[in-house]
């Protein structure tokens, strides 16, 4: 199906996906729905916030299962915590300290869950790092390394890693923002090559260190090139590019990796650093985001698309950054 058929599917077959009865079991309890089939997640960036939300959220919603939760951090304290706050369903989360610039610590825990599980079905890359930008040409390069290491490099770090054991109807949701519109981009060449749905991996790699190149403090001529000084900004529209080319790398591979969806969100809840109206708290923004990682299979749609809080897709790539429902055009 093309990409142009894929945007006529309704915004009710979008809820028909993420709901499904006949192909995701529930059971109601507690007031919300309990999805019956075992599943083992990963949520990176989980020690506060959204992400510790999303793990909480995720566990509430599996009747069995495990989630594995991760901190750059001490997690020992954390362990502790959510299991308390879990309460029955306590044996269902744990902590690892992983960081996802390392390599090494990434397939550490891949490992442990590979023998343990021999795949994992839910992946949700919430580790992330913002700066309020700087205008020193040093200060900023060093938050433009920091940020790109963290939220672009280290997003694909654990997403390498971790392919080579998704199960055949895995989920893989990868956090980005509501500054990851392709119209926060200044120069339009610079939009024109990160919004084609033709870009590769190998390209979109080159954008991005091309970028952190102008801002070098011996360059720094970020603005003259067609780049904005925030490098968060940068980071999650390389989150959206590269979501929507790794589901067209999966489906590439065939039978083996067909039934995978790749999509990215902006959960919509309120970041300390960031200026946004945000009506949304952690726990209720990680709602649509372990919705979006318990999309029914099959799913058609959505496959590498970005979404809003409210499950509506944007078209990040087009227009200016609001969000569009299923079927409409920006």
């Amino acid at each position: 199906m093309s990409l142009s058929s894929l945007r006529l599917v309704s915004q009710a077959s979008f809820r028909q996906c993420l709901l499904a009865p006949s192909i995701l079991l529930v059971s109601s309890r507690r007031g919300f729905q309990e999805v019956q089939e075992k599943k083992v997640a990963v949520v990176t960036g989980a020690s506060r916030g959204i992400g510790y939300a999303t793990a909480k959220d995720l566990c509430n919603q599996l009747s069995s299962g495990h989630v594995y939760c991760t901190s750059r951090g001490a997690t020992d304290h954390l362990d502790t915590i959510i299991k308390q706050e879990m309460g029955e369903k306590a044996p269902m989360v744990e902590f690892h300290h992983m960081e996802v610039t390392d390599i090494t610590s990434i397939i550490g825990l891949r490992n442990k869950i590979f023998n343990k599980h021999g795949q994992i079905d839910i992946l949700i890359n919430n580790a992330g790092m913002y700066f309020p930008p700087c205008d020193d040409p040093t200060e900023h390069f060093c938050q433009v390394e920091k940020t790109l290491q963290i939220n672009y490099w280290g997003l694909k770090n654990v997403c390498n890693a971790f392919l080579p054991m998704l199960s055949n109807t895995a989920r893989i949701v990868n956090m980005s923002s509501h500054l990851g519109h392709l119209s926060l981009i200044p120069d339009k060449d610079i939009r024109r090559e990160l919004g084609d749905p033709k870009l590769t991996e190998q390209q979109l790699d080159s954008l991005v260190l091309q970028y952190k190149n102008h801002c070098t403090a011996f360059h720094d001529d970020f603005r003259a090139a067609g780049w904005p000084r925030c490098a968060y900004t940068v980071s999650k529209v390389a989150v959206n590019a590269y979501t929507r080319i790794l589901q067209g790398q999966l489906e590439k591979r065939g039978n083996e990796y067909e039934g995978v969806v790749v999509n990215s969100i902006h959960p919509g809840s309120h970041h300390s650093k960031i200026s946004q109206d945000s009506p949304l708290t952690a726990a209720e923004a990680a709602k649509s985001v372990v919705n979006t990682a318990l999309l029914a299979h099959p799913c058609q749609h959505p496959r590498g698309k970005f979404i809003w809080h409210d499950l509506k897709i944007v078209n990040w790539d087009k227009g200016t950054s609001f969000a569009v429902g299923i079927g409409m055009s920006a």
